[in-house]
């Protein structure tokens, strides 16, 4: 068996082997004469026969006030017959280390399988919550709603800084800056026969777009759904919410998924509402020096902390970091001191990111703390956060 990054060349065989894993056997479109995206891709072969294979994809996500790189992994398959022979194992080691090399601190993923995922390090980060809401328990709209339609891509340049400002309130959403995917294209364009419409809502003083939502009429004898709803203030929440009041003179029902601080029950509470509750996706760590000291401690965090990381995926994380906060700033060596916190990779992954914050961690006993002012700085270093992603890969 070869692993190895794939070529043009290989095109065509990965066009099939991801037909055989996500396209239920369909003859792929691509006969592989497209040019090759830029992004990482790994391929196992036996012989010449790709039999297994991954894509890393080079993404960069909101973390507050500052953007963190990570290596989106997608389209990970292997052919039926050879399931079960660690190939995909393979692939996700030398994913992550040629993650850490990229200076990808951080991953993420949507799985198949949340247990096999956890296996190799990653784990359930951030929650989201998909609305099913009667239009008719929805409030008419407001006095001076201030909303106003656009044809899909004409609303391009109107929308992206409200999706910048959206993003910064939440972490872990993508900046929508990278050149693959096409973020904006996937959200804006018509979809087959249907048109997208985008509802904007303008502030009356100002005129600057406060929130938006996407909205393709849906296919016979399917849920009508939202492909977005952002909103930055109270008022372009509540214009926008009306909308969906109108769309009742033909749909009984809308859905749309939101973060877990979504205020929809604050305006709307119904025997006919519904919402469920879900993991966001999954994430990891790859770098533990490099993700800490990426961080920007607030200015009364102050001290030293050895923590105690496992991680039986990758040899680097694996040890105790002696963790220096001071100016601002973060300094991470090894540490000869005993551990003053103690937990796996996929906790400290969960705490990185915010949600389940660490506090809950430790209540669910997924850490050890044998010295509580330590913990408190890791904390101070790690508060509790939303996460959100919208954008599937």
């Amino acid at each position: 068996m070869e692993l190895r990054p794939l070529t043009q060349e290989d095109q065509p065989a990965l066009g099939w082997l991801m037909s055989e894993a996500f396209g239920g056997g369909r003859r792929p479109q691509d006969d592989g004469t497209e040019a090759l995206p830029e992004r990482l891709q790994l391929g196992v072969f036996e012989g010449a026969r790709l039999v297994a294979a991954a894509t890393v994809l080079d993404l960069h996500v909101t973390w507050g006030d500052q953007d963190a790189p990570m290596g989106g992994v997608a389209g990970v398959a292997c052919t039926v017959g050879e399931r079960g022979r660690g190939h995909v194992a393979r692939l996700m080691a030398q994913s992550l280390r040629r993650m850490r090399e990229a200076g990808q601190y951080l991953s993420g993923l949507y799985p198949f399988s949340f247990a096999f995922y956890r296996r190799h390090g990653w784990d359930w980060v951030g929650e989201k919550r998909r609305y099913r809401v009667p239009t008719h328990a929805v409030p008419a709209a407001p006095e001076g709603r201030d909303v106003r339609m656009y044809d899909g891509p004409e609303a391009l340049e109107v929308v992206k800084p409200v999706y910048a400002a959206f993003a910064r309130r939440h972490r872990g959403m993508t900046t929508r800056q990278d050149p693959v995917p096409d973020w904006w294209t996937r959200t804006l364009e018509h979809g087959g026969s249907r048109t997208t419409y985008v509802h904007v809502h303008h502030d009356p003083v100002t005129g600057e777009a406060g929130g938006y939502f996407t909205f393709r009429y849906p296919e016979r004898d399917q849920p009508a759904r939202l492909g977005e709803f952002f909103a930055n203030t109270p008022s372009a929440y509540r214009g926008l919410l009306s909308v969906m009041h109108y769309y009742g003179t033909q749909l009984s029902h809308l859905e749309f998924v939101a973060p877990a601080d979504d205020p929809l029950p604050l305006h709307v509470m119904h025997h006919d509402l519904s919402a469920t509750l879900s993991p966001l996706f999954m994430g990891r760590v790859v770098d533990v020096p490099a993700a800490l000291s990426a961080l920007r401690p607030p200015p009364e965090a102050q001290g030293r902390l050895a923590l105690r990381v496992r991680d039986d995926a990758c040899d680097w994380n694996d040890g105790t970091f002696a963790v220096a906060v001071e100016g601002g700033r973060i300094a991470v060596t090894t540490a000869t001191a005993p551990p003053g916190v103690t937990l796996d990779i996929q906790a400290l992954t969960q705490a990185y990111w915010g949600q389940p914050a660490l506090s809950l961690l430790r209540y669910g006993g997924r850490l050890n703390v044998a010295d509580d002012a330590q913990f408190s700085l890791l904390s101070a270093l790690l508060p509790p956060a939303i996460c959100y992603l919208q954008d599937h890969f």
